[in-house]
C-alpha cells in the first residue's frame, strides 16, 4: 500500500475510534513512522478538499471523515499489491477458517463480515483476500471461476497495528477497487449504512 493511503487509513481509523485531532503533524508522522516530508505531502489531497485541516494553532484535525473514506476508495488499487491467486474448491468461508498463520491479515469481504459481527445478510462471495501468507494447507484447486479465488497481497509494515482483518475504511476501499457484483453489493450496503449514520459517516455501522 502507498505511504499515502497508509496516513488516510490512520486518520480514519483515529476517527473511527472517536480521535479527530492530532497535535501537530509531526506527532501524525511520528506515530506512523514515516518522515515529516513525507506525511506533509500525503495530506496535500485531504486539505485541498477540505476533509482534513493542517495549521500551527490547531495542530491536525480531520473535518469530513466520509469525504475522506471516499478519497481513499478513490485512490486505492488492490490489485497492485496482489503478489500471487489461485482458484480453490472450497467456500470462501471455510478458505478463511484454514488460515493458520498468526501474522496474516484477512481482508475484504471477510473484514467487513468480521467487523459486522460475523453475521453476512449483504450477498455470498467467493473471493478471500489475506495480507501476508495465510499458511493455507494443500487444498484442492478448481478451473478459473468456480469454487474460491485466493488473493495473497503483499502487507503494508503498519497493517499488523490494526488488528487480525484490515481496519473497515480500507476494506471499504479495497472492495470499491475490485470487480465484480459481490463487491459492488457490499460497497451499497456499506453505503446506505454510512449515510444512516450521517453523524459519524466514517463509523459506517
Amino acid at each position: 500500500m502507498p505511504v499515502v493511503e497508509t496516513v488516510w487509513r490512520h486518520l480514519l481509523v483515529g476517527t473511527r475510534e472517536g480521535r479527530r485531532r492530532w497535535s501537530s503533524l509531526s506527532a501524525l508522522a511520528a506515530e506512523l513512522g514515516t518522515p515529516i516530508s513525507t506525511t506533509h505531502r500525503s495530506l496535500a489531497h485531504p486539505v485541498e478538499i477540505g476533509a482534513v485541516s493542517v495549521s500551527t494553532l490547531d495542530g491536525l484535525q480531520v473535518l469530513d471523515p466520509a469525504r475522506l473514506l471516499v478519497l481513499f476508495a478513490a485512490h486505492r488499487h488492490v490489485q497492485r499489491d496482489i503478489a500471487r491467486r489461485s482458484w480453490v474448491a472450497l467456500g470462501a468461508v471455510e478458505v478463511e477458517r484454514l488460515a493458520a498463520s498468526p501474522e496474516v491479515v484477512l481482508g475484504g469481504f471477510g473484514a467487513v463480515v468480521a467487523h459486522l459481527g460475523g453475521a453476512n445478510a449483504i450477498a455470498d462471495y467467493n473471493t478471500v483476500l489475506f495480507y501476508g501468507d495465510p499458511g493455507l494447507p494443500d487444498l484442492p484447486s478448481a478451473p478459473a471461476g468456480q469454487g474460491t479465488e485466493v488473493l495473497i497481497a503483499e502487507p503494508d509494515p503498519l497493517l499488523v497495528n490494526y488488528g487480525r482483518v484490515t481496519p473497515f475504511s480500507q476494506a471499504y476501499a479495497d472492495l470499491f477497487s475490485m470487480p465484480g457484483w459481490q463487491a459492488a453489493r457490499f460497497v451499497d450496503e456499506l453505503d446506505v449504512r454510512r449515510v444512516a449514520t450521517s453523524d459519524e459517516p466514517v463509523l459506517l455501522v
